[in-house]
């Protein structure tokens, strides 16, 4: 089916795409991709989805790496900006795997410039493998923080056998360990409200979510954000084993923990479909 008569169809089918939906489509469509009528409709589900629940303004940046090509999967589908591949990434249908040594993905600009605040922010990413994947704390699926720890926001496997994952702030030095200890692959949601930090965790079994309380200390973090990584004042390390695949991730702010469920449910929906594949 040619891009022409899929949205022919579309707007037969489902009453015109939504311009958000519309406009990502195009661009990834320019960039490279090939989009097939399946997954323009779950694009456009997706965020009228998130339009009419509410929670769709609150996405800073939402990366979807499924269309086995690099500047596509580089762009951000709530602005229409790119981000940057950095060292050895590979596409493949449905995501790209890092090498685990140097392969990361920068959004090229830092929390504060998106949007995020220091009450509200939130970070995700969703990720799969071909077998379990229990990453330690030294390795890390996103996060960037600035000198001194200004502005930490970290989101890293488990610190202990007790734990399924960890992570510094949103916008805080504190360390947090959460969920039980176990497989890591699926969708996380770290974020933020007030003084409530929450983490949102969901995979084929359902989800699962942890609260604790902790005062925000500093915003002020002007480095990159990265993903199958994490930038520490402008040195990227601590990167992810070359089991993972990434899928999807971004940054929010403003979601509250009910809303971040519903969100990850959506994702999980919108990459299912997108790609064929199941969320273990």
């Amino acid at each position: 089916m040619n891009y022409s008569l899929g949205n022919t169809l579309s707007r037969g089918m489902i009453g015109g795409l939504d311009p958000s939906a519309k406009a990502y489509i195009n661009a990834v469509v320019a960039a490279g991709a090939t989009v097939s009528g399946a997954q323009r409709e779950a694009i456009n589900t997706f965020v009228k989805t998130g339009k009419t629940a509410g929670w769709y303004s609150s996405l800073k940046r939402m990366y979807l790496p499924i269309w086995g090509v690099a500047a596509p999967n580089a762009i951000d589908m709530i602005g229409l900006t790119s981000g940057t591949f950095v060292g050895t990434v590979t596409p493949s249908a449905g995501y790209v795997n890092t090498n685990g040594t140097t392969g990361h993905f920068l959004t090229d600009t830092h929390p504060s410039g998106m949007g995020c605040t220091l009450n509200n922010m939130g970070h995700y990413t969703l990720f799969t493998g071909a077998a379990s994947i229990t990453q330690i704390n030294s390795q890390a699926y996103t996060g960037s923080q600035g000198t001194g720890n200004i502005g930490r926001s970290v989101i890293s496997g488990g610190s202990a056998e007790a734990a399924r994952f960890s992570n510094f702030g949103p916008n805080s030095t504190n360390f947090y360990s959460f969920h039980t200890a176990g497989d890591q692959r699926g969708i996380i949601y770290s974020g933020r409200v007030g003084t409530d930090r929450f983490n949102v965790f969901r995979n084929l079994a359902g989800v699962t979510s942890s609260t604790t309380t902790n005062t925000p200390t500093n915003l002020n973090n002007t480095h990159s954000h990265a993903f199958l990584a994490y930038n520490n004042a402008g040195t990227v390390g601590n990167y992810s084993t070359n089991t993972v695949r990434w899928g999807a991730g971004g940054l929010a702010d403003g979601l509250s923990s009910t809303q971040a469920g519903a969100f990850t449910l959506a994702l999980k929906n919108l990459w299912e479909t997108c790609t064929g594949l199941t969320l273990p």
